[in-house]
C-alpha cells in the first residue's frame, strides 16, 4: 500500500485540452510542466456537445501532487490510484482532470493556507473544465486541504487574504453545477494538532487556517467558520469520508467531540475501520466506495 503508483495510464493534460487551456486559461499555468506527473484530463479533440458521462474533478491535499508517481515521496501520489480505477470501470481520460495547486513541497505544507490565490486556482480550473467539456454537471472529488478549499471553491462568495488582495469575491455558488461532492479526510471542525502548534503557522492561522478554536470563548478560523455559515451547498449530494486510523488529522479525527471529517448537511459518509488504511490509504482505496455512490445518485451518465 501506498507505494510509488506505476505509469500504468499517460499522465498529463491531452494536446486539445492543453490548447484550449492555453488560449482561455494561460495565466494558471495548469498543466504544470515544473511538477513532474502534475494534472491529467483531456479529450483527443474539442468536445462539441455535452459528454455522455459526467466529468470528474480531483482536488487534492497540503502539498501533493495531481496524480504523482511517487517521485516526491511514497505518499505524494494524488489521486493516481482512484484514477486508475476510473479508468478501468469505463471512463477515458476525456472524464477525470486534476492538477496540481501549489510547490507539491511537503517541507512547507506548515505554510500552505486558504490562500486567495489557491481558491481563485482551483475555481478557475473548476470553470475551465465545466467549459471545455460542455459538460452541465461535473462531479468533484477533494481529500485533505483540497476538501476545504473546493467547498470554498463551490459556494463562491466574499472572501478576505491579509495576503493577498485583501477583501475578494469568488462569484457565485456552482452548486447548481456538482452533482456529487465528495470531500475524504477534511479538517472541516480544524486540525487537533493545531491545539499544540498554535495559530503562528499558516496551515492553523486563525483567518485563514485550520485553527479549531477554544470553545466557548473563542470559534474556529474565519475560514471555517464561514464554510458552515455559507447557505450554498457543495453539491445536489455530499459525501464525507473518514479512516478511524487517520495518521495526519490524528485526535481520531475529533475536534472538540465532533469528526472534523463531516460536513454540515452531509448526505452519506464512507468509513474505513481498518488500521491499515490511514490519511493516505483512503484517499487511495475508495474509489469502488465513491463510484458505487455515482451510480445508485445517477451521477456517472448525463
Amino acid at each position: 500500500m501506498n507505494q510509488p503508483s506505476q505509469p500504468s495510464f499517460q499522465r498529463g493534460f491531452s494536446k486539445d485540452f492543453k490548447a484550449f487551456l492555453d488560449q482561455n486559461y494561460k495565466l494558471w499555468g495548469f498543466h504544470r510542466p515544473d511538477i513532474i506527473s502534475g494534472c491529467y484530463g483531456g479529450a483527443e479533440t474539442r468536445p462539441t456537445q455535452k459528454p455522455s458521462r459526467i466529468p470528474i474533478i480531483f482536488i487534492h491535499g497540503n502539498s501533493d501532487v495531481a496524480v504523482g508517481d511517487g517521485s516526491y515521496g511514497i505518499y505524494m501520489t494524488g489521486f493516481s490510484s482512484q484514477i486508475e480505477y476510473f479508468l478501468s470501470q469505463g471512463y477515458e481520460k476525456q472524464d477525470l482532470y486534476a492538477t496540481t495547486w501549489g510547490d507539491a513541497d511537503s517541507n512547507t505544507a506548515s505554510l500552505n493556507y486558504h490562500s486567495e490565490n489557491y481558491l481563485k486556482y482551483n475555481r478557475a480550473f473548476v470553470e475551465a473544465v465545466l467549459e471545455y467539456t460542455k459538460s452541465p454537471y461535473v462531479n468533484i472529488i477533494s481529500h485533505s486541504m483540497g476538501v476545504t478549499l473546493a467547498r470554498k471553491v463551490i459556494k463562491g462568495g466574499n472572501a478576505h487574504d491579509e495576503l493577498g488582495s485583501g477583501r475578494y469575491d469568488l462569484g457565485d455558488p456552482l452548486t447548481s453545477n456538482v452533482k456529487v461532492f465528495v470531500g475524504l479526510a477534511g479538517a472541516n471542525q480544524g486540525l487537533s494538532s493545531c491545539y499544540t502548534s498554535g495559530s503562528t503557522l499558516p496551515t492553523c492561522g486563525m483567518t485563514n487556517g485550520f485553527y479549531p478554536g477554544q470553545p466557548p470563548y473563542v470559534g474556529r478560523s474565519n475560514f471555517l467558520e464561514e464554510l458552515d455559515s455559507n447557505s450554498a451547498k457543495e453539491g445536489k449530494y455530499i459525501v464525507t469520508g473518514r479512516a478511524n486510523y487517520d495518521e495526519i488529522i490524528g485526535g481520531n479525527n475529533l475536534v472538540w467531540g465532533k469528526y472534523t471529517t463531516r460536513i454540515k448537511n452531509e448526505n452519506e459518509e464512507i468509513v474505513f475501520s481498518s488500521a491499515t488504511v490511514g490519511h493516505f490509504g483512503l484517499r487511495d482505496e475508495a474509489g469502488p466506495q465513491i463510484y458505487t455512490i455515482l451510480k445508485k445518485q445517477g451521477a456517472i451518465n448525463q
